[in-house]
Parts: structure tokens; C-alpha cells; sequence
């Protein structure tokens, strides 16, 4: 592994991650909506050589129209509908082609709920008025658990977390990354104070919900590149695989993170 061909592109992840989420609310839908679209290309891809063909103009109308219904402030049964709908003309587009076969009806379908429900949840996330600490607290929590994991890993893992789907992964990285990504979530509490003030106990509750998933979402996908036999999703970063290969921990994190505000705000704490 370079470690300097890796800190390039990663910094360049970082600023346009941040600078698109912080920009407004416009940039934060369609930077999302955008990453649907590339990932639905990239599934195009795995999900074939697992013989799950997909549709890609299918799953692209899904996520432009889902980036719509929230940049537009539809309701959420908007989207569940637009889903629902989806669906629906997957399995119609083989009525229509029979030589698609059924298997990418199927394939569809499984990408339309992974990724494609998660992203949707996303983007709802990135349109409401939660917006700032559910994003904060699933990235931040999620990207410091992750990097603790790695390096708490290499230096004290000895038993294996999942030795059939991700065998460099050990249980004792997997707590190190969820204490610090609690402590995470407690200076992104802090932080965010003078704009969300939040209890410390819900950020820390929070970063550890979202990267506790998120470490779930990561050996998803890494269970589907081992079924198709593949080692990244895509070759758009150096170092850093696709985009898939950098929102896997993410699609589980962020819904995770919203969840949990969402649970705390009914009790008058989110």
C-alpha cells in the first residue's frame, strides 16, 4: 500500500465531500444524488459478474427522481412510492424484453434496496432540518472508527472479526474504532453547540450507533465483492477503489445517525 498515492486522493475526498455538504442545500441533494447514479454504474458491473445483471437506466431515473423529490421537499411517501414504482418496472422491463432474463429483475430490484433504499434515506437526511449533526456525526463517528480500527488492528487485533468475508478485520480493531469514534461523537457535540446544541451523551450515543453500523455496511460489501470476485467496485480513485468502495460503511452510518435523531428528538433530546 502507498501511503502517498493514498493521502492525495483522500484529501481531495475529504474537501469535496465537506465543501459540497457545507455549501447549501441544493449541493448537499445533488452530491448525493450524484453518488447514487455512479454507484448504480459500478453495481452494474460486480452485480453482472455475480450474475446479477442490473438496469442501468432504470436505477439512474430511480436516483435522479429521488434527488428531485428532496430537492423539491416532497414528502417521504413520495419516495417510498417512487420505489415501490421502481420495482415494479424492473420486473415489467423483462415482461417487455424477455431476453433480459429474470436474473435482472432480481439484480435490479437487490440494487433498488442496496444501495438504492439507503441513498434515498440519505438524501432525505441531507434535505431536513437535522441535516448538520446527522451528517457530522455519521461521517465523522464512521471515518474515526474506521481508522482507528485499521491501526488498533494491526497493532493488538488477535481474533478474527469476520475471517470469511474480510479476514484483515479483528474484533479487538472493531472496539478500539467504536471508543473512538464515541469520543468522536463527544467533540463533534461540543463543536456543533453554538449552532445544534445537543446533550453529549445523545452525540456520543449517536457516532457510536452510526459507526457501529457502518462497520456492518462495510462487510456487506465486502461479502458481495467476494461473491462476484472482485477486489474493488471501481477504479475512479487510485488507492481508494470506487465510489461504492468509499460509501459502503457510509449507507448503513448515515441512516443510522438520522434513526437515532430522530429517536432522541421524540423524547425532546435530537
Amino acid at each position: 500500500m502507498n501511503i502517498k498515492k493514498r493521502l492525495l486522493p483522500a484529501a481531495i475526498i475529504v474537501i469535496v465531500t465537506f465543501g459540497c455538504i457545507l455549501l447549501s442545500r441544493p449541493t448537499r441533494v445533488l452530491f448525493f444524488a450524484a453518488l447514487g447514479v455512479m454507484s448504480a454504474f459500478e453495481l452494474h458491473g460486480v452485480l453482472g459478474k455475480a450474475e446479477l445483471p442490473v438496469s442501468r437506466p432504470l436505477l439512474t431515473a430511480y436516483f435522479v427522481g429521488q434527488g428531485l423529490l428532496c430537492f423539491f421537499d416532497a414528502p417521504v411517501l413520495w419516495m417510498v412510492l417512487l420505489l415501490a414504482l421502481a420495482a415494479f418496472a424492473a420486473f415489467f422491463e423483462v415482461i417487455l424484453a424477455p431476453r433480459l432474463g429474470a436474473r435482472q429483475a432480481v439484480g435490479t430490484v437487490f440494487a433498488l434496496l442496496w444501495p438504492g433504499g439507503f441513498y434515498a434515506i440519505i438524501l432525505h437526511a441531507a434535505a431536513s432540518e437535522r441535516w448538520l449533526p446527522v451528517l457530522l456525526l455519521g461521517i465523522l463517528g464512521t471515518w474515526a472508527c474506521d481508522s482507528m480500527a485499521l491501526i488498533g488492528g494491526k497493532l493488538c487485533g488477535k481474533h478474527k472479526l469476520a475471517p470469511l468475508v474480510s479476514p484483515n478485520k479483528t474484533w479487538e480493531g472493531a472496539v478500539i474504532g467504536g471508543v473512538c469514534s464515541a469520543l468522536a461523537g463527544l467533540l463533534i457535540g461540543l463543536i456543533l453547540r453554538p449552532y445544534y446544541p445537543l446533550p453529549l451523551l445523545v452525540c456520543l450515543t449517536t457516532a457510536l450507533a452510526a459507526s457501529t453500523f457502518g462497520q456492518v455496511g462495510d462487510l456487506a460489501a465486502s461479502l458481495l465483492k467476494r461473491l462476484a470476485g472482485v477486489k474493488d467496485y471501481g477504479h475512479l480513485m487510485p488507492e481508494h477503489g470506487g465510489i461504492m468502495d468509499k460509501m459502503d460503511s457510509m449507507l448503513f452510518a448515515i441512516p443510522a445517525a438520522y434513526l437515532c435523531l430522530y429517536v432522541f428528538g421524540l423524547f425532546g433530546l435530537g
